[in-house]
Formats: structure tokens, C-alpha cells, sequence
């Protein structure tokens, strides 16, 4: 009796797995087409956008009642999909990124409103693109789906909060003066220069003052001798010109100081012409005077009262 308890026990038990392995499989499919539909919902939206910009752009106009001259053929109208901006790199969280991720997501948003009609779909493509410590920070203050429920305004705020660092405008303006060319071309230094200019709130009166004294002193000195530039743009293009032509000057001089021609080395092995000149040498040296005997009889004082034998 056992025995057949057994056995029927044990087709019941593979007829729940199997099952069970069914039910998963099932679960799979229904997840997959799911996401398939978003896909489709979203290539959908894609195409009626295309669309309603060609008819746009096929729109002829209405006729005049009187010819007019004829208008030069105007070119093709570019549609969303000849062009769409990269998506950004993703944002860990560093406060010096901050600023170009959010412009880079605004020009998305910009070239693609189709796609992101509302602020909870713009909302949650930022949070899409995080990465690091911010992913921390969305996960943690976005945890329930009422938290989305926000104005976009209001979310941009609170991200530039805790993640933007507001530069003071006083601090910028005095990177103005400790900034000089130093080594760097005229046209690396003037990008330099723009990125602090642009933050630093001053006329372009006082910018072509600062841009001036940042150039290396040859710079100034042939800016002297030439008509003040009218505006600052005018400036950074003339020292550019002139930082040009100063380096490919010296370029030009050092090649002319280290060519061949201008090293006038020879080398010369010895020759019998040196020898006579050593021999002439030697010979125009004083000899030692030796003192003989006879020069001491010659130099010998008179005796008085003596005669010489």
C-alpha cells in the first residue's frame, strides 16, 4: 500500500514543476512584449512627430493675385532624424560637470520636444543619465513614484542645489588679473581668457585693459606701435596675427643659427707646416749665459802698485 502511494506521488510532483517552469516562461514572454510595446509606443510617437514636421514643410503657400518675382529654391527641410544630439556623458556627481550636463540635456529636450512632452519625461531622462554618488542621491530622494510627480523648474533647482557650485562673480573677475600668457600661444591664451571673461561681468572696455596686460611684453611692444583695436575681438585676432608671425620669425632664426654654413669648424690633422714654427719657437728662446773664465780675467779690477804677469 505504501508502495503505490508512492508512485503516485511522484508524476504529481513532476507535474508541478513543470508548471512552475511554464508559469516563469509565461512571466518572461509578458515582461518581453511589454517592453516591446513601450518601444513601439515610443518609435510611434517618433513617426507622427516626423510627420506632422514633412507636412509642415510640404505646406505650399496660397497663390497671389499678382505674380511676384520668383523666390531663389530654398533648401531641403531638415527633418529630426538627419540630426539628434549625442546623448551626455554620464554625471557622477562632480560639481564642475554640472553646468555642461544640464545644458547638454536642455539641447535634447530643445531638438526633440516630441519626446518629452512633460516634465516627468524630462525628469526622469536626467535621472536616466546619473551615475556615482548622484545615482545615490536619486535613488534616495526619488524612491516612491509620487516623488516624480514635481515641475521641472522645481527639480532642476533642487539638482543645481547639491550639485552646482554657484561661482561668485567677485572671485572671477579677479582670475582676470592673475591670468598671463606665459609660454602658450596668443591663441591658447585667448581661450582662456574668453571662459574667465565671460564670467567676470565686465564691459569690453575693461576686458581689452585686462587682455592687454596678461600678453608677454614682446607682444605689448609691437602693439605699441600700431592703432588702438576697436573692440576686444579686433585685439585677441591683431596679437594672434602678431604672436603668429614673432614665432615663425625665431623658428626661422634659430634654423639660420644652427645650419652648417654658419658653424665655421675645421679640423685639421697635424702637418710638417706647424713644425718649423715649433722649431722657431725654441730657437728665439734666450740661451743661459755660462761665465768663462776668460770674461772674469777680462772684468778683473787693476791692482795699484802690481804688475801683471
Amino acid at each position: 500500500m505504501t508502495e503505490h502511494c508512492g508512485q503516485t506521488q511522484g508524476p504529481a510532483e513532476h507535474l508541478r514543476q513543470l508548471l512552475e517552469e511554464r508559469d516563469a516562461q509565461i512571466q518572461r514572454q509578458v515582461q518581453t512584449l511589454s517592453e516591446l510595446n513601450s518601444r513601439i509606443d515610443f518609435q510611434d510617437h517618433l513617426v507622427r512627430n516626423i510627420s506632422s514636421r514633412l507636412n509642415n514643410a510640404n505646406i505650399t503657400p496660397s497663390p497671389q493675385p499678382f505674380p511676384g518675382p520668383v523666390p531663389p529654391p530654398r533648401s531641403p527641410a531638415v527633418t529630426s532624424s538627419e540630426f539628434r544630439p549625442s546623448l551626455p556623458e554620464k554625471f557622477s556627481g562632480k560639481m564642475k560637470d554640472c553646468k555642461g550636463f544640464l545644458f547638454q540635456c536642455c539641447l535634447i529636450f530643445m531638438n526633440s520636444p516630441g519626446c518629452f512632452p512633460t516634465d516627468q519625461k524630462k525628469i526622469t531622462f536626467i535621472l536616466s543619465q546619473l551615475t556615482g554618488r548622484a545615482l545615490e542621491w536619486a535613488q534616495a530622494r526619488f524612491a516612491s513614484d509620487e516623488s516624480l510627480n514635481c515641475y521641472f523648474s522645481d527639480f532642476i533647482s533642487e539638482f543645481n542645489q547639491v550639485f552646482n557650485q554657484e561661482t561668485d562673480q567677485a572671485i572671477d573677475s579677479r582670475a582676470l588679473f592673475s591670468l598671463k600668457q606665459g609660454n602658450s600661444s596668443v591663441a591658447d591664451f585667448s581661450v582662456n581668457f574668453r571662459v574667465k571673461a565671460a564670467a567676470s561681468g565686465w564691459n569690453q572696455s575693461a576686458l581689452k585693459g585686462a587682455f592687454f596686460m596678461a600678453l608677454n611684453e614682446q607682444i605689448k611692444d609691437e602693439l605699441a606701435t600700431l592703432d588702438e583695436p576697436a573692440s576686444l575681438e579686433d585685439l585677441i585676432r591683431l596679437s594672434i596675427r602678431l604672436d603668429n608671425r614673432i614665432r615663425a620669425r625665431n623658428s626661422t632664426k634659430m634654423q639660420s643659427n644652427f645650419s652648417p654654413s654658419s658653424l665655421n669648424v675645421t679640423v685639421s690633422s697635424p702637418s710638417t707646416e706647424q713644425m718649423p714654427t715649433q722649431r722657431s719657437k725654441s730657437q728665439s728662446l734666450p740661451l743661459p749665459v755660462q761665465a768663462s773664465h776668460s770674461g772674469e780675467r777680462d772684468f778683473e779690477p787693476m791692482q795699484v802698485g802690481h804688475t801683471r804677469l
